[in-house]
């Protein structure tokens, strides 16, 4: 059995217009392929002595922290350069907990029934990418707003939410 495609000139035309971006309506582009790209690694607003002192200390390097779920949650991600130093990040019995400077709130990481806490717990591994995820009732901290995280003994400072 062989499978028939239509092939019409006028659509070939219309798939290389688009694709060269020559195809407009009213001198606007018909398609737009912008858009926002996710913010760069380094825009965590972390200057570079702490993000040194961190790599340093716990053996980690912070990516970000940005909304998730529709701002509903915040994703804080960082990446393991030395697992030796990173392992008290992962111990269960540490609660991490998000504070947004300007109000002093303290927001947790959730913890569902079915999956337990949304956060990373296993042993770290070098040069692996890890996440956690605290709740943002009400989008109570939005974009460009400053948070600290603490997990036990671990506390950064003055990270910009993407």
């Amino acid at each position: 059995m062989t499978r028939r495609t239509a092939r019409h000139p006028l659509w070939s035309g219309l798939v290389l217009a688009l694709a060269l971006g020559g195809l407009t309506v009213g001198g606007q582009p018909a398609v737009s392929w912008a858009t926002t790209p996710p913010p760069p690694a380094t825009s965590s607003g972390l200057s570079k002595g702490q993000k040194t002192l961190l790599k340093r200390e716990w053996g980690i390097e912070v990516e970000f922290v940005r909304h998730s779920s529709a701002g509903y949650m915040l994703e804080f991600r960082y990446r393991v350069h030395d697992p030796e130093l990173a392992a008290p990040i992962f111990e269960r019995g540490d609660k991490p907990l998000l504070t947004h400077q300007e109000t002093g709130a303290r927001l947790s990481v959730p913890s569902p029934g079915k999956t337990g806490p949304l956060r990373n717990s296993d042993p770290p591994l070098q040069g692996k990418s890890y996440w956690m995820f605290f709740a943002n009732p009400g989008v109570y901290v939005k974009k460009g707003d400053k948070v600290d995280i603490e997990i036990g003994d671990f506390k950064v400072t003055g990270l910009v939410v993407q």
